[in-house]
Formats: structure tokens, C-alpha cells, sequence
């Protein structure tokens, strides 16, 4: 199992943390400053406790749905389907924004699923993501969730369909934008030369939208409900994970490592934890939502899983929300360690 022979509790058994009232105290404080929402979830499985703070409202995950495409990807290798070894070609019909190792590849190139696997990951490449999904199919990974005992997930979509879906609530038009014109409106900067590019590449007149109609296309859909999960939902996917039990014990030890080396936000859950704190983590980013999901390793190498998402609220205070959290669950659950360390008598 990825954490060797610590004894780590079943969900299903986890009792209130004793700190919990002190961890709410801190959550309320935050939530008053902070214009936006959010939901958070702690869990530590060594000495068998949790908390939460709307813990079981849905939140939309932005680049979070990676981890359950990263799941079906381990799932179909242990079924056999899958090798990752494999290769797929990169194509127009693969071109993505927020590809930052794709995009350097030529077109035509070939890439095996174990390097798009690491870029997705690590570097959250939004192509690396949609090949995989394609390769693996949606209807795979939301099925496989289910499967896997995860049932607080919505359906989830590809990154192309996220785009094409938030211009479609402009203009039904966008559902006929090539993945490079997409790309291009990814590209340009916001928000009215971005808007002026959506206008060019729907063949409408110069000032159809505003940036008050760009920014309800993104409210009504986030309400069709896609890509949304609780935070205790996916923190039950972290909590199969590192006990060993989420595709298998060598899937799952992967997966950790996988997320260990994650090239994206250290303003969120590292954003306040000690120097040189290992934490397996993906963040997701996307307007008026953002979030970071994962692991921590404790000093005593024990995991502690810590899921957070917010909503509206300027993004720097966002993110120390995040951190804030984190750290004063890391904080809480290092003291009780000592507690019960000097109960048993020991250092």
C-alpha cells in the first residue's frame, strides 16, 4: 500500500476530529473575509478522524476532472485495455489552449499515454487531458467513478466541450468553432480583445457581446451542472487512494507520485505549509472558480487529505483561503499527534 504498514481507517468509520470546533472557528473567520464561497474537507485516516465545512455542496472542479480521467487511465491499464506505452498522434483536431507540453510538439507527432499521463498532471496540459479522455472515453471515466464506489461526481466533460460550452451561451454558433479558433480566443488577451476574437470567429457584427454577457455565458454554464463534485466526494477518492485501494495498491502508489511533482500552484495548499512539505495534489482554475485537491504527508509521513474549493472572490484571497485552510489542519493534526504520542508515553 502507498503508505507501507500504517494502520489507515475506512472512510465509512471516521469519527468527528476532536479539533473540529477549532478548525470551524477558523473556517467561519475566513469565510466572513472573503467575498466569494467555499467548501472544504479534512481527513486523517491514521487516527481515524474528519472534518468538514460544506463539505457535501457541489463545486465545479475547473482542472480537477483530471484526476478522474488520470483514475480511468490506471483502470484500463489494470484491465488490460489499456498500455502505457501506447501512442497517440497529436492532430488539429487536438489542438488545445493551456497546453504548455503539447503545444511545443510538431503536429503529426506521436506521444505515448504514461508522457501525456505526467503532462497532465504535473502540468495540468489541457491536450494531454482531451487526448486521454478520448482515448479512454467519457463515458468510461464517468461510469468507472461510479464503480469505484465515487458517486458525489457529476458528469464530467472535456476541456474542448468546457470552452465551446461557455461560447455556446452566446451564440449556438460556437459548437462549429475548430479546436484552433478555440485556441485562438484561449490566446487572446481579456476581456474585449477576447470578445472582439469571439465576434470575429462567429461572424458577428463588432459589439454583439459585452463583457457582461461574457461573464453570464460562464454563469448559466456552470448551472448546467457539469464537472461539478463535493468536496468529501472527491476527498473519498483520495481516501481509497492511499490506502491502496483505489484501482489497486500499485495504481493507487502511482497516482501519488504522479501528483507528488505537480507543476502548478504552490499558492494554494503549499502556500503556508512548512518549507519541503510533500504534498500530491492538482489545482483547478477557471473564471470565479478555483480549487486544490490532495494529499499532505505529515512530518510523521502519515497522509492528511485536504480538499478545497472556492467560488467568486478575487483570486489572491482565494488562494490564501486555500492555504489557510491547509495549514491550520496541518497544524491541528501535528498537535494531536504530540497529544497522543505523550499519552502512549512516547516522544
Amino acid at each position: 500500500p502507498p503508505f507501507g504498514d500504517l494502520s489507515l481507517s475506512d472512510s465509512s468509520k471516521l469519527k468527528p476530529a476532536s479539533w473540529g470546533d477549532r478548525m470551524t472557528e477558523v473556517a467561519k473567520k475566513l469565510d466572513d473575509k472573503f467575498d466569494g464561497n467555499f467548501a472544504a474537507y479534512v481527513s486523517d485516516l491514521h487516527r481515524g478522524v474528519k472534518w468538514g465545512y460544506q463539505e457535501d455542496q457541489p463545486f465545479y472542479l475547473a482542472s480537477g476532472v483530471k484526476i478522474a480521467f488520470m483514475v480511468e487511465v490506471f483502470r484500463q491499464r489494470e484491465q488490460g485495455t489499456l498500455s502505457f506505452d501506447e501512442q497517440i498522434r497529436y492532430t488539429k483536431q487536438r489542438i488545445r489552449d493551456g497546453a504548455p507540453r503539447v503545444n511545443r510538439q510538431k503536429m503529426g507527432a506521436k506521444i505515448k499515454i504514461k508522457t501525456l499521463l505526467d503532462w497532465r498532471m504535473r502540468s495540468s496540459d489541457n491536450a494531454a487531458s482531451d487526448m486521454l479522455a478520448e482515448r479512454v472515453t467519457l463515458a468510461a471515466i464517468n461510469r468507472g467513478l461510479k464503480e469505484e464506489g465515487l458517486y458525489e461526481w457529476a458528469p464530467l466533460t472535456r476541456l474542448i466541450d468546457v470552452r465551446r460550452g461557455v461560447y455556446r451561451e452566446l451564440d449556438v454558433a460556437a459548437d462549429d468553432l475548430t479546436p484552433e479558433e478555440v485556441r485562438k480566443i484561449r490566446w487572446t488577451r481579456i476581456w474585449d480583445p477576447q470578445i472582439r476574437k469571439i465576434e470575429e470567429l462567429l461572424g458577428r457584427p463588432k459589439r454583439s457581446f459585452t463583457r457582461p454577457d461574457l461573464f453570464e455565458a460562464y454563469k448559466r454554464f456552470y448551472a448546467t451542472g457539469v464537472n461539478r463534485a463535493t468536496m468529501q466526494g472527491v476527498g473519498l477518492l483520495f481516501e481509497k487512494m492511499v490506502r491502496g485501494e483505489l484501482v489497486g495498491q500499485k495504481a493507487s502508489s502511482e497516482m501519488l507520485e504522479l501528483m507528488s511533482a505537480a507543476r502548478t500552484s504552490t499558492h494554494r495548499l503549499m502556500g503556508r505549509l512548512p518549507r519541503g512539505t510533500k504534498v500530491a495534489h492538482k489545482t483547478g482554475s477557471q473564471y470565479t472558480k478555483l480549487c486544490d485537491l490532495g494529499v499532505i504527508f505529515m512530518p510523521d509521513n502519515t497522509p492528511l487529505v485536504v480538499t478545497v474549493c472556492t467560488e467568486n472572490g478575487a483570486v489572491p484571497k482565494a488562494e490564501d483561503t486555500v492555504a489557510r485552510i491547509a495549514r491550520a489542519a496541518y497544524d491541528f493534526v501535528k498537535e494531536d499527534r504530540r497529544k497522543m504520542m505523550a499519552t502512549k508515553g512516547q516522544p
